[in-house]
């Protein structure tokens, strides 16, 4: 058989989806464009995220002569309903099925199972050299008022510091040297189990080698100083703080269930600062909350412009049913969220210009991802893979290194960088 995956959503749903191509390769069957099959790893975090979702369903199965599998958080969410919505679909499987899938991948039907599934290894990683993903938990303990993704896929689950040390030694000997560890937030890590992230990370460090080690998603109230000082004095942990704060306003933040205040915002954000004055900070924020004035909604434009973040993205607050926030009142007019989103986004694009231009003649580190016209292109070792801006690339590389460079020009979100 030969099979496609088409993998939307997070880099959690895609080390699944490298986790399922390595249980069908190891049966025999082919991964390649000219399928049989089409593997659609879906997401649902939000309902914009579901509707792409099944429109690329929909697109798939506009051939007639291929089978169609649908998997991932859309069946997790909605579950029976989409046999009926989707009656283009040939089979459903929900998550804790993965280990079997191998077996199930030419029935018919609806395959859903209650279970804590968590594991991703052994994968076939999907992604280029020399980046790859580790994810080391599964789930969240947080509740967040707007947030469907415990529902959708459990409470916080960690994985065994001999698992993730295996894993990883194994991404290293197979080539990988931008290792991204990942989880809906990293920073919970081994709570359950008398655990923490920093504790994991010495734990990998331990390792020898030429690797670098990011950090992509960092709960605000989860950064501690013995984090903060690890990051600073490891040369193998990128300076980059990945720490959605969603809003800035203590009435908003209580509303939104996420457990600080503006005070705590800003004593974080100072003391990385101070402790790392090279640290790349990326943020994320939800526009057009229940409850959001226009007073709110200015004071976090304040925020944002006293803070400068280096990265940020904004999303436009997603009524989810099922969550808490859904019953809320002061629900925002979706005009006016967008209204907030642009002016959000004109704003970051003024501070990423400012913050950009002060990397112009600095040495850094690039990774070489691909080749453009006359040029290749890459990111910054800085810049995390898919979210952040490209770096174009002078001067004689090849596609996998991590190269010594220096930025020669500097764009909106993007940098000219010579080897």
């Amino acid at each position: 058989m030969k099979f496609k995956i088409i993998s939307l959503g997070c880099p959690k749903n895609l080390t699944e989806s490298e986790y399922i191509a390595r249980k069908l390769e190891d049966e025999g069957h082919m991964l390649t464009e000219e399928c049989d099959i089409v593997i659609v790893n879906t997401c649902a975090f939000i309902a914009d995220a579901a509707k792409e979702s099944i429109e690329t369903i929909l697109e798939e199965a506009l051939n007639p002569r291929k089978r169609i599998v649908v998997t991932g958080c859309l069946v997790e969410r909605y579950k029976e309903k989409l046999r009926e919505l989707l009656p283009e679909v040939d089979l459903f499987i929900g998550r804790n099925c993965y280990p079997e899938i191998e077996h199930l991948i030419n029935k018919k039907g609806f395959f859903l199972r209650e279970g804590n599934f968590a594991e991703t290894f052994p994968r076939k990683v999907l992604t280029g050299k020399p980046s790859a993903y580790l994810k080391i938990q599964e789930g969240c303990d947080n509740r967040c008022s707007y947030c469907s993704v415990p529902d959708i896929r459990g409470g916080l689950r960690s994985r065994t510091p001999e698992d993730i040390r295996k894993e990883f030694e194994w991404l290293l000997k197979s080539g990988f040297r931008e290792i991204n560890i990942i989880g809906q937030d990293i920073t919970s890590y081994g709570k359950h189990d008398g655990l923490s992230l920093t504790q994991l990370l010495r734990h990998l460090l331990k390792m020898e080698g030429d690797f670098f080690l990011r950090l992509l998603y960092m709960h605000p109230k989860g950064i501690d100083r013995e984090l903060i000082d690890l990051i600073r004095s490891e040369e193998r942990i990128i300076k980059y703080m990945d720490i959605p704060i969603q809003h800035s306003e203590d009435r908003i933040l209580g509303l939104m269930r996420r457990g600080y205040g503006k005070t705590d915002l800003e004593t974080l954000i100072y003391t990385i600062r101070s402790a790392m004055p090279e640290a790349v900070l990326r943020t994320t924020v939800i526009v057009g909350f229940p409850g959001e004035t226009d007073e709110a909604f200015a004071h976090l434009c304040d925020f944002i412009k006293s803070w400068e973040f280096d990265m940020l993205g904004a999303f436009m607050y997603s009524r989810e049913e099922g969550t808490p926030a859904f019953k809320l009142k002061g629900q925002v007019k979706k005009s006016i969220k967008q209204s907030r989103y642009n002016r959000i986004m004109e704003i970051q694009k003024e501070i990423s210009k400012k913050r950009m231009n002060i990397l112009e003649g600095k040495s850094v580190k690039v990774i070489v991802e691909g080749k453009g016209e006359g040029h290749m292109v890459g990111r910054l070792l800085t810049q995390a893979p898919d979210i952040d801006g490209i770096a174009f690339i002078r001067g004689d590389c090849a596609i996998g290194e991590i190269r010594d460079g220096k930025i020669v020009k500097t764009l909106d979100y993007d940098v000219i960088v010579e080897v």
